[in-house]
């Protein structure tokens, strides 16, 4: 076997390598796994789109029902900064029971 053609196989064997290193795993990008603490330390602008996340997940809407995007910003973001304040270790994903109470 000829130099170049070892030096490309081999290039080729460990991009393949580091590609399927679980340090390339995709990571999952939903808030689902997002704490409390990570939400308050967050841009406030950014808050109102991961509690209308929140709120909306799992929810089967049918006949045209909705949640409004200013509900979501004057009434879940507050409910759920309190919660947070409360469990700051707490995962967004098991809050969207308390906040649709």
């Amino acid at each position: 076997m000829n130099l170049p053609k070892a030096l490309v196989l081999t290039v080729a064997a460990t991009t393949f390598c580091l590609m399927t290193s679980p340090a390339f795993a995709v990571e999952e990008t939903t808030p689902q796994n997002m704490t409390c603490q990570e939400f308050m330390d967050m841009n406030p602008k950014s808050m109102t789109p991961v509690a209308f996340w929140v709120v909306n997940r799992n929810t089967d809407f049918s006949g045209g029902d909705y949640v409004d995007w200013h509900e979501v910003e004057t009434v879940s973001v507050p409910k759920m900064l309190q919660q947070c304040h409360k469990n700051p270790t707490t995962k967004l994903g098991d809050l969207s029971a308390v906040i649709k109470k």
